[in-house]
């Protein structure tokens, strides 16, 4: 405790340590005044003092005749103020928002800058030795594998390891049911090359995964968005809604902790998509990347678990939970699909790569992914908080925040009239990179919205987090200023 300050603050102090530490939860009852008077050696005043200087900052608030609780946090984001789509049919990619994805995904991989951009795990918070240390021991064992094609489906001892994390989920796979792909990216890019021809529908979500977009517009497929809404995901009715509405092959949903929202779709709602989709024959491809990435909850089926198997491709990959470089995903459905699947695999990248499907295979099979997905999953539940909190303390007021139960990304709602395409040039200046809103639509939708990565903390990172949060702030304020009259802006004359 810093001995400048008055004793009050002292403890004022100590106790936010603790909070921030996550010794004391959200929402978790603290001491009492006569404990810390106690505990602190401090008079009843100075403890009562304490109490006040943290509710005064927002840290704790009192509950009538229960004490001190820990604040629960910023304001949570829901559906008021987030411009969400007009179901009208399919929407090409706008160019803007194409040319901006890609600026973004370049400024996120410059060295030396503070990434807020992309969802990559922490190199210090993966298994990067242990899975080197596999790798070498079983290439050593067979050295020729390692220069050997592996063709699709890829290694039978990978696919049934597979076979177990799906079953998690609540799909049943056999292990020749399953494909093994480049990530999740390739597994999504396969099942549609499967399933879709150039010129269908797909039903996206919006906001959804930019590079959805991307791939979407790269193979000619039409995209039809419904609304993906912070705490529940896609509604039933808005997918159902959209069916009705005209032809479409295939829908593309990630209902576990959704990118960027964070949202996951109730089970219930999980099993009325699954009968929506089956009821007008459309495919379901699912991206569950972030499925086993719960952090106070059970594991939540996937959307898979509850649709037609034979119109159904699961997709996910180990690059969010184990290693994003070693790049190993899946597909996973009915036989048919899969069969196919692993033909368009074949015609388009031939082969799995030996040593790192063999890293993973061994990783896997010696129990190590279970340790390692416990610890991944204390970690997000570290690091969302402390990053939700530098939200709150520096963007301008009104802002909300979503407060996910797994994944590790936030999504951010500011204020309307604020730009975050214009704060996100402002701050690349000083080598600060996040996703505007925009990036996450088709048609540049979201312009008050951002996401940030919160898969790691550090004084650094709280430091850019509270730069955007000052930009924004700033440009709050310039929005204000050019809607008063006669303020600075406002096109009247002095």
């Amino acid at each position: 405790m810093n001995a400048d300050l008055p004793l009050y603050q002292q403890v004022a102090d100590r106790i936010a340590q603790l909070i921030h530490d996550r010794v004391y939860e959200p929402g978790e009852r603290l001491p009492s005044i006569r404990d810390v008077h106690a505990d602190f050696s401090v008079s009843i005043n100075t403890a009562r003092e304490a109490f006040r200087v943290l509710e005064d900052r927002g840290v704790v608030e009192a509950r009538s005749q229960s004490g001190h609780y820990v604040r629960t946090g910023p304001l949570v984001c829901d559906d008021d103020g987030m411009e969400f789509p007009v179901i009208t049919g399919s929407a090409p990619l706008s160019r803007t928002a194409d040319r901006l994805t890609r600026r973004v995904l370049t400024d996120s991989m410059r060295r030396g800058w503070i990434n807020l951009a992309t969802a990559e795990p922490p190199a210090d918070l993966l298994p990067g030795r242990r899975l080197a240390e596999l790798t070498a021991r079983a290439l050593r064992r067979d050295p020729h594998r390692a220069v050997a094609y592996e063709l699709p489906p890829g290694p039978e001892l990978l696919r049934a390891e597979i076979a177990k994390r799906v079953a998690r989920g609540g799909v049943n796979a056999a292990v020749d049911d399953i494909l093994v792909t480049a990530g999740c990216l390739e597994a999504v890019f396969v099942s549609l090359l499967t399933v879709c021809r150039a010129g269908d529908s797909v039903l996206i979500e919006s906001p959804g995964f930019y590079l959805f977009h991307q791939l979407l517009d790269r193979l000619g497929l039409k995209a039809v968005e419904v609304p993906s809404r912070p705490g529940t995901g896609v509604d039933p009715d808005d997918v159902r809604t959209a069916l009705d509405a005209g032809p479409i092959r295939a829908a593309l949903l990630t209902a576990n902790f959704s990118n960027p929202t964070g949202g996951t779709i109730p089970e219930d709602r999980k099993r009325e998509i699954g009968r929506i989709l089956a009821q007008h024959g459309v495919f379901l491809i699912e991206d569950d990347i972030y499925g086993e990435m719960a952090w106070d909850m059970p594991r939540p089926a996937s959307l898979a678990a509850f649709a037609d198997p034979a119109r159904t491709v699961l997709c996910s990959s180990f690059s969010k939970s184990v290693s994003p470089g070693y790049r190993i995903g899946w597909v996973t459905g009915g036989a048919d699909l899969v069969e196919r699947a692993i033909h368009t695999k074949l015609v388009t990248s031939a082969a799995v790569s030996t040593p790192a499907a063999v890293g993973i295979s061994e990783f896997l099979a010696g129990g190590g992914y279970d340790r390692w997905i416990r610890s991944a999953r204390r970690h997000y539940r570290s690091t969302v908080p402390r990053l939700r909190e530098a939200i709150a303390e520096s963007f301008p007021a009104g802002t909300r925040s979503t407060r996910p139960a797994g994944g590790m990304v936030i999504w951010v709602v500011m204020p309307a009239g604020v730009d975050s395409v214009e704060a996100y040039e402002r701050v690349r200046r000083e080598g600060v990179a996040f996703a505007p809103g925009p990036v996450f639509s088709l048609h540049g939708a979201f312009a008050n919205c951002l996401r940030i990565n919160a898969t790691d903390w550090s004084s650094e990172i709280d430091t850019a987090v509270r730069r955007i949060g000052a930009v924004a702030s700033d440009l709050a304020r310039e929005s204000v200023a050019t809607v008063i009259p006669g303020g600075i802006g406002s096109g009247t004359s002095g």
